[in-house]
């Protein structure tokens, strides 16, 4: 198409060109400098056409590398998501399956059960001084928590790795890694791949963090009954004491074990 229409404007051009000869031809001037004037005055014409055959050649390459371009970035983001999908699904599918096992369930209906099912491990331990007995019910409770909080944490990679490859700028890292999964989950659960998650993630991140107090508590105690247990100078009180009183000082819920070592 570009060669046909360059024929056409040289062609165009010559005709151009013609013109001041047929008018001198015509004209009853005998001056060899009207001719020169015609001449000027068309070169000027077949100038502007050219310059204009410029501009439109110039505009058409950049509409086509626009148009490349844009392809080029659909193919690459493309790429990017089926990329990223198999990653995250295969990710979510082996963390998921290992937190059944984990727990000995047969399917993620039973998490929601299980889950406050640990609750009755909270009393005794937040309410016994008792370091041994209190160590007893939160190792019981680690037993459903911690394949929960690894679970959770797998969930936060991938929801990290989403929000890079969306170019979606973190404006707070929350430390707790439930809270993150609970505030930032949407990012995720909208993915196709997250369908047979989504109730395991909602429901497992909302029940774990309406429990933050009590898990952080939990923590605590179990920090109280190792140092009471340890022997004298193993383990360092002042930060045990440093955490208790900042816990006071923020309303927390604070164990009762940490008044045998206040």
């Amino acid at each position: 198409m570009i060669k046909m229409k360059l024929r056409k404007l040289i062609l165009i051009s010559i005709l151009i060109s013609i013109i001041p000869f047929a008018l001198y031809s015509y004209s009853e001037s005998n001056d060899i400098g009207d001719l020169g004037s015609l001449l000027g005055a068309f070169s000027g014409i077949i100038a502007v056409v050219w310059f204009y055959r410029g501009l439109r050649l110039q505009s058409l390459q950049i509409e086509e590398q626009r148009i490349q371009f844009s392809k080029q970035h659909h193919i690459q983001y493309q790429d990017s998501l089926i990329s990223f999908l198999k990653t995250a699904s295969d990710r979510t599918e082996k963390n998921h399956e290992e937190l059944l096992t984990a727990l000995g369930l047969s399917h993620s209906g039973q998490l929601s059960v299980i889950y406050i099912n640990s609750m009755n491990y909270y009393k005794v331990a937040l309410e016994s001084t008792d370091p041994n007995e209190v160590l007893s019910q939160i190792q019981e409770w680690m037993r459903i928590e911690g394949p929960c909080v690894k679970f959770m944490s797998s969930i936060k990679d991938i929801i990290v790795l989403h929000k890079k490859r969306l170019n979606i700028v973190e404006v707070s890292e929350e430390k707790d890694v439930v809270d993150y999964v609970y505030i930032n989950s949407s990012h995720l659960l909208q993915q196709p791949f997250m369908s047979s998650y989504q109730v395991s993630v909602k429901m497992l991140s909302e029940q774990m963090m309406h429990l933050t107090p009590g898990r952080k508590a939990m923590i605590l105690a179990s920090r109280v009954a190792m140092t009471l247990i340890a022997p004298e100078g193993v383990i360092k009180k002042d930060k045990i004491l440093e955490d208790i009183e900042s816990a006071k000082s923020e309303n927390k819920l604070i164990p009762k074990i940490c008044e045998m070592i206040c």
